[in-house]
């Protein structure tokens, strides 16, 4: 009985992993970008949750983040957040207090949370001691995305994002969350994709990069022109 019982849970399980790819890429194909445009009246609150990486990639997340929650051509909120909800390195600190300062300086009234994980892999570190780090560091994660529970996530490069991605990923899997991942590949990266990049063009809803040489290179990945200055 147990037998069949189990049996019967990983199809459920596996037929719903499927669809859910189906959604990702389904989705790839019939919209151009990961934010279209709907009238303010139909703008709800949603759950953020963004990883930032060091130096140069969280200064592009807190660019990204202002550019998704300011209108082009007005100085209303084109993108309403119930909760904004941050992952940095433990090591990180400079990133903790960029974001500290952009949260301070925005002024709104949005629950912000700042949480610390370890890095999943260090500049320079070798593939196969990132594994174990890796491991480590998505067993930390489980509390924060948990809490979370995003209705987008927002990555844009560093190797801490992957064990949040898959968790995310599998809290949508399982119905606990919506989860959809944006991806932006940082203006750096020209000619080939980051590490992160090319593991996520295999389940993230949206990969993203800033060049167009890099886009027509790369499997599902969109230029959507430049996203950061």
């Amino acid at each position: 009985m147990i037998c069949v019982v189990c049996a019967i849970l990983f199809l459920v399980l596996f037929t719903r992993l499927l669809y859910v790819l189906f959604q990702v890429h389904y989705n790839d194909t019939i919209s151009s970008t990961p934010f279209p445009q709907v009238p303010p009246k139909f703008f709800k609150p949603v759950r953020l949750l963004a990883v930032a990486g060091s130096g140069g990639h969280t200064a592009e997340l807190l660019q990204l983040l202002t550019a998704a929650t300011a209108a082009p051509s007005s100085k209303s909120s084109c993108v309403s957040f119930s909760t904004r909800h941050y992952i940095v390195a433990n090591t990180d600190s400079m990133s903790q207090d960029k974001i500290e300062l952009f949260e301070t300086t925005r002024k709104t009234e949005t629950n912000v949370v700042i949480s610390k994980i370890p890095r999943a892999r260090e500049v320079g570190q070798s593939y196969l001691t990132s594994i174990l780090t890796t491991v480590y560091s998505q067993l930390f994660c489980i509390p924060h995305v948990l809490r979370a529970r995003p209705d987008i996530l927002l990555v844009n490069g560093p190797g801490t994002c992957i064990p949040v991605c898959v968790l995310v990923f599998l809290l949508r899997v399982i119905g606990m969350c919506r989860g959809r991942i944006v991806y932006v590949e940082s203006i750096c990266r020209v000619n080939t994709l980051s590490l992160s990049a090319k593991i996520l063009v295999f389940f993230a809803d949206h990969v993203l990069v800033q060049w167009p040489q890099l886009a027509a290179s790369s499997y599902r990945c969109k230029y959507i022109g430049r996203l950061v200055s």
